[in-house]
């Protein structure tokens, strides 16, 4: 099972549950509309007793060999005792329930609504498509029990008690109860330190949800409040871009490897244990955002955990402005707002060098304050870090250390030999970040005999591969928001495992798109794993091992969202080693 090329032809709307042991079960095309589905309304767990066979489990469950296999591909190999199966359990229809369509309402979200598969709806349905589904239209939906032999015996209801089941969520409980999950939480303290867990107990609070309107066709209300789910609940996350946008600030191809890599993320974290659920949404052109607008309207926006996406400033702010409305947390991967500061369910991944400057100067001083420093500000220069060196002379010289200026245009070589001092190390500053400028500093550096010298640089550096060599000569430092290391170990098993996947290289780009969407997958699914979708209260104990990106969120005050203050400051060694220093954190 791999997902390959997905996104090959257009896209509407994409959504995977990764919640079993199969990513995925089924691919299919409707209308330009891809859904990537799994069907887990039935899929249990069997642990193998002794004496048991493939042959009869699969008739215990009235399921066949083949279906064990594939979605246990390692049983072919044998089953052992105390192994645990996913087996699929043949489900008989019981009973219909009537269902009237609604303004905003897919099929998909009705599929959703009352927990089964688009297929059972069009086999209760003949004739029942996309194109058929109307508003106002009354359609059937199917109710299932298992096999007699294998029925579940459930606990009745009643009026002040709630036994939880297998799979049950604390908003699946709200919306049969009729209750805020916030009354949940209230009546059930236990809740927040424990979570829910299959056979509690809750006391179930005896007063409606104010704010409830009844729906047609004995559809359950819906919730006016915020969609949660506690630690170790079926999350579900949302990802929207300009997919198709030949026009896009960012190329259609980088926002594919960006969402590939997010995948890649999401498929690691679900073999440890995470549950999730992934909707990936294209949203139109990024000067129109009239689809972006409507999608804000169906239901399954509106039940997200997560939001992340937007590139565009006309989408990033539509997306905010539905973030404070919805009260869901959005995440932004490209762009800043203006509401950061006033707007807690806010994220903001990217921040600019120039925003951290007063880190990265704190960082020097620490390292080098006892070093000879140099700054270079060669004529012909475009001196585009003046404002960084201006920023650092200024720390400098608050703190009375002492630091030298070169500025010749004849002998740069000689003039930095004049600035040089054997009595300690020698640290060297350029104010250019250019290719120009470090070219003229290393061949002025290779005619000097001198061992002692250290030079300090910019991101920028990092795309310069042809003076990694001297780099590493002398002893280098940059920093830098986003860094890929080469040489480690997880970054070359990420390479190997994308090519595997999806049978191409990486873009060769600075960063690289899919290391974007991998490290912002891996941070905020592993936020949402670990304690739900509340995360933001746990923020400051997180520490996700991202390839590519620094992230680290600070909240500046107690009612703005979230700003990236992650920094890295990576030192070239003698030698090829790279150490890559967190300063962040």
């Amino acid at each position: 099972m791999k997902i390959k090329n997905i996104l090959s032809v257009s896209l509407l709307i994409l959504a995977a549950s990764f919640s079993g042991l199969s990513a995925v079960n089924n691919v299919r095309s409707i209308n330009d509309t891809f859904l990537i589905e799994q069907n887990v309304n039935n899929v249990v767990t069997h642990v193998v007793s002794k004496g048991e066979t493939i042959y009869s489990i699969a008739a215990k469950y009235n399921t066949t060999i083949e279906s064990i296999y594939k979605l246990n591909p390692k049983a072919e190999k044998g089953i052992r005792e105390g192994e645990k199966l996913q087996l699929q359990k043949s489900l008989k229809v019981s009973g219909y329930s009537n269902h009237q369509i609604e303004a905003k309402e897919t099929l998909f979200s009705v599929s959703r609504m009352y927990s089964v598969s688009i297929d059972d709806l069009k086999k209760a349905n003949p004739g029942l498509s996309e194109g058929t589904f109307s508003i106002g239209r009354t359609i059937r939906i199917p109710s299932f029990s298992l096999p007699s032999d294998a029925a579940v015996k459930q606990q009745p209801n009643v009026k002040s008690e709630y036994k939880v089941m297998k799979g049950e969520t604390l908003y699946s409980i709200s919306k049969k109860q009729n209750v805020s999950v916030d009354a949940l939480f209230k009546s059930n303290p236990g809740l927040r330190n424990g979570g829910l867990k299959e056979g509690m107990i809750l006391t179930i609070p005896d007063f409606q949800i104010s704010g409830q309107t009844s729906m047609a066709g004995g559809q359950e209300p819906l919730l006016t409040d915020i969609p949660y789910a506690s630690a170790g609940e079926t999350v579900r996350v949302g990802l929207l871009f300009p997919f198709k946008d030949k026009n896009s600030s960012v190329s259609s191809d980088k926002l594919v490897e960006y969402y590939e890599g997010f995948l890649l993320a999401l498929k690691e974290l679900k073999e440890k244990g995470l549950n999730a659920e992934l909707y990936t949404f294209d949203i139109g052109t990024e000067r129109n955002t009239k689809k972006l607008e409507s999608l804000l309207g169906t239901n399954e926006m509106k039940n997200l955990h997560l939001l992340i996406g937007g590139v565009s400033k006309p989408q990033i702010d539509m997306l905010t402005k539905f973030s404070k409305k919805t009260g869901i947390k959005y995440a932004i991967p490209f762009g800043s707002v203006n509401e950061i500061n006033i707007q807690p369910n806010l994220f903001q991944i990217t921040t600019s060098h120039s925003s951290l400057y007063s880190e990265i100067v704190t960082a020097f001083k620490q390292k080098f304050d006892d070093y000879n420093i140099v700054f270079i500000a060669e004529p012909g220069s475009n001196n585009d870090k003046l404002d960084f060196v201006n920023e650092l002379k200024k720390e400098l010289a608050r703190s009375n250390i002492q630091f030298k200026t070169v500025t010749s245009s004849t002998d740069l070589s000689g003039d930095i030999s004049k600035s040089l001092t054997v009595s300690r190390k020698n640290i060297l500053i350029p104010t250019s970040s250019s290719e120009v400028t470090l070219r003229k500093i290393i061949t002025a550096a290779n005619l000097l005999n001198v061992e002692d010298i250290t030079l300090f640089g910019y991101p920028e550096w990092q795309t310069y591969t042809q003076h990694t060599e001297s780099l590493h000569k002398y002893n280098s430092y940059i920093y830098s928001i986003f860094f890929l290391d080469e040489q480690d170990k997880k970054v070359q098993e990420f390479t190997a495992n994308y090519k595997n996947w999806y049978n191409r290289n990486l873009i060769n780009s600075y960063p690289k798109y899919g290391y974007l969407g991998y490290d912002t997958g891996l941070y905020f699914l592993t936020a949402l794993h670990k304690s739900g979708s509340r995360f933001e209260n746990n923020l400051s104990n997180l520490r996700v091992p991202t390839l590519q990106s620094a992230i680290h969120f600070v909240q500046e005050n107690r009612k703005g969202g979230f700003i990236n203050d992650g920094l890295y400051l990576i030192h070239f060694e003698p030698g090829s080693k790279i150490e890559k220093i967190d300063i962040s954190k």
